[in-house]
């Protein structure tokens, strides 16, 4: 893939990022809907902040991981590889942070519990789907990180 001209700017790069950006933070903004809908604000507020800091960062994590990727060998199969590495373990780390955060949280409050319940929300499910990510994603990153060492070795 050959890199911008100076002075240009690489539109898809930056649709990417506000892409993975929005993607991250759209169960926060879904979870501030529903908590503002329904007068649940004490509980949004002991979650927006951490909530909004932990996504954004997988966010980061997930575009690093793709941004190197897709500058040092184009969208090909090296691409990919980082991408879904890289989600896959970010979605098993979120779901375990909804399973012993998020959830511990909601279930302290009954009217909180109640609403999600009536919207008959999945806010918890077994660990072992976190942990199905988790490794998958590390497969998936850790194939690429042998694949990218072994490219330097030979260059």
């Amino acid at each position: 893939m050959k890199a911008p001209a100076r002075g240009s700017w690489n539109w898809g790069l930056l649709g990417g990022y506000i892409g993975a950006l929005i993607g991250a933070l759209g169960w926060v903004i879904g979870f501030a809907v529903v908590c503002l809908a329904t007068g649940n604000t004490d509980t949004l507020a002991r979650i927006i902040a951490p909530a909004t800091a932990v996504s954004l960062g997988l966010a980061f994590f997930v575009i690093l991981c793709s941004d190197m990727a897709i500058k040092k060998y184009g969208a090909g199969p090296m691409f990919f590889l980082a991408l879904y590495g890289g989600l896959a373990w970010a979605m098993g780390l979120l779901l375990l942070l909804f399973n012993h955060w998020i959830a511990v949280i909601i279930n302290e409050s009954p009217r909180m519990m109640r609403t999600m319940q009536n919207m008959n929300a999945v806010y918890q499910t077994d660990d072992v789907w976190a942990v199905i990510l988790l490794v998958a994603g590390t497969v998936l990153l850790g194939i690429f990180t042998v694949l990218v060492l072994k490219d330097s070795a030979r260059n």
